[in-house]
């Protein structure tokens, strides 16, 4: 396969999970009371916190009662959190497919250019979430039977694989861009995905703690290539 045409199909790859995953949208899913409620306590967590979010006062500034809430978010406060991180998701892939289809990434001229314009693209779009992002770790932390049973309820494990799927796409890509590296994704793809996730997670609640960010991205590199040689 040709460079050319293996550095003209990361956009490919990209749009084409997008136009499968994206084009079902929540607001197409839900009863009008349900979106209102979402967009209420989107709205509320993004001013208070999630810690300070109360399902009472989100029923009456969604001008609900608080029956039609539970009846919705059976689980209160967690089962809407797991709603807004599902739309999220959709948004999450929209913006990775719009910041990975410019020219930095398809001209690459190293692989280690290729993986940090990456690893700072999905950076900078948890940086954005990560409000999100922590309030899950809260609850999983703090509840994990509850957890359990909400993420069963609204296929965590799918929403995590939609996810994964576009960057794993992109690190085959590269690979492909630099044989001469000699490193093999296969079936590592999804662990590999897993611990930039979860990496990435953590340097974006603490920043501090990880030096400055190209010395995490650096870091992040060297695992990476660890992982697939």
């Amino acid at each position: 396969m040709a460079v050319a045409d293996i550095r003209l199909s990361i956009s490919t790859r990209i749009r084409k999970h997008y136009i499968i995953e994206g084009t079902i949208g929540y607001a197409m899913r839900v009863s009008k009371a349900k979106k209102r409620i979402l967009e209420t306590a989107d709205d509320m967590f993004n001013r208070v916190g999630y810690a300070d979010l109360n399902v009472n006062e989100i029923a009456h500034e969604a001008n609900v009662s608080i029956g039609t809430l539970y009846y919705h978010f059976p689980n209160g406060k967690i089962s809407i959190l797991m709603e807004i991180r599902g739309q999220r998701a959709e948004r999450y892939t929209k913006s990775f497919e719009e910041k990975v289809n410019s020219e930095s990434i398809q001209m690459a001229a190293s692989l280690d250019e290729g993986l940090e314009f990456l690893l700072k693209t999905l950076i900078d779009i948890h940086r954005d979430e990560r409000l999100v992002l922590a309030a899950l770790d809260s609850e999983v932390l703090s509840n994990l039977i509850a957890y359990d049973r909400v993420a069963e309820s609204v296929s965590v494990k799918d929403l995590m694989e939609s996810d994964a799927r576009p960057v794993i796409g992109l690190l085959q890509s590269l690979i492909l861009m630099f044989p001469e590296e000699a490193l093999t994704i296969d079936s590592k793809g999804a662990m590999v995905n897993k611990i930039i996730d979860v990496l990435i997670h953590r340097y974006v609640y603490v920043e501090s703690t990880f030096g400055s960010e190209g010395e995490f991205v650096d870091t992040l590199i060297r695992i990476i290539r660890a992982l697939l040689s």
